[in-house]
């Protein structure tokens, strides 16, 4: 029912941002705007035909709020539409010059890792190779803050990547400093395909532009980097937030090698969590911020490769062994 355009056209809906003073937030709530995308599917009626009165059939089944009003707004301004739909084209001629490929929530092709999860991307932009499906069950996404203090963090990393090599199908990250790209590096260095989610589009200049080498290096071995982000658009704060969740879907165990109170890896937590992944925290010595974090009361943390075998063997069902407690 929505066609390929259609589905960059709910791209372009779902990352357009507004200021509230400084700050920049998207304009429509992730999981409200999918869910109106998601019962007009059902009720095979594409909104974006500029059709007012099959707009409101659909919004009105959903509850009642603050962003059921604003979309009701937004739908009504058919001149806005018209002039996103003017935007498609010059998309798709980015995506030819930069040699961008896209699946959309409708393809045979699409992870079902992300089809099953709770707010899927409309569109993947992808650079590379095409995700397999069937090695996302064999990966792990290893994450963490942009300025590690613990002492022998890399090689603790290559210390996991390398007993689970055997195994070892995707490393998936989101190419930030820090651990982000400690895990990108060893997992690179063992011949481990790579997945990088990115918060811009892909026709954009790569953020941070120290990492274009890295970028260049996963797609040369074989790997994948993404965005659910319109390829013209640049890096935003709010949609590397956004892509956190991804890395959560995507997965089945999320390695964080060091975090603090805030920031984009606790966001991964607790997609991780409510998704019922496995999920490993490294024990550190010297920044013990993460163990006072107010809102987990509970964590298992692990020290070395054993630690994680040791899980593995004990129990076979996502966090028996760790459990999250969140305020």
């Amino acid at each position: 029912m929505y066609s390929k355009d259609d589905m960059i056209l709910w791209s372009m809906i779902s990352s357009m941002v507004v200021n509230i003073g400084k700050i920049e937030i998207l304009a429509f709530s992730p999981e409200y705007l999918f869910r109106i995308f998601k019962k007009s599917s059902e009720l095979g009626i594409n909104i974006l035909k500029g059709n007012y009165k099959e707009v409101l059939e659909v919004i009105n089944i959903l509850k009642d709020g603050t962003e059921k009003e604003k979309i009701k707004i937004f739908f009504s301004d058919f001149k806005m539409l018209k002039n996103l739909r003017k935007q498609i084209d010059e998309e798709k001629k980015i995506m030819a010059k930069n040699d961008i490929k896209f699946i959309t929530y409708f393809c045979y092709n699409y992870p079902q890792k992300l089809r099953a999860s709770k707010i899927p991307p409309f569109v993947l932009y992808y650079k590379g190779e095409e995700i397999d499906e069937k090695n996302l069950d064999n990966s792990i996404c290893i994450v963490g803050t942009r300025k590690p203090e613990g002492k022998n963090i890399e090689e603790f990393t290559e210390e996991i990547i390398k007993n689970m090599k055997g195994d070892l199908k995707y490393n998936i990250s989101g190419l930030a400093v820090g651990c982000d790209c400690i895990g990108h590096k060893v997992s690179l260095k063992y011949n481990i395909k790579n997945i990088a989610i990115l918060g811009q589009g892909l026709g954009s200049e790569i953020y941070p532009k120290e990492h274009l080498n890295l970028a260049n290096e996963i797609l040369n071995k074989g790997g994948t980097i993404i965005s659910e982000i319109p390829p013209s658009l640049k890096v935003k704060g709010i949609y590397l937030l956004q892509r956190n969740r991804i890395q959560a879907y995507l997965t089945e165990e999320l390695l964080i090698l060091e975090t603090g109170k805030k920031g984009g890896t606790v966001t991964t937590l607790k997609v991780a969590f409510s998704e019922k992944k496995r999920v490993y925290i490294r024990n550190i010595k010297i920044n013990q911020t993460i163990f006072n974090m107010k809102n987990i009361s509970k964590v298992t943390f692990i020290s070395s490769y054993s630690d994680i075998n040791l899980i593995k063997i004990l129990t076979s069902k996502p966090n028996t062994l760790f459990t999250f407690e969140f305020s």
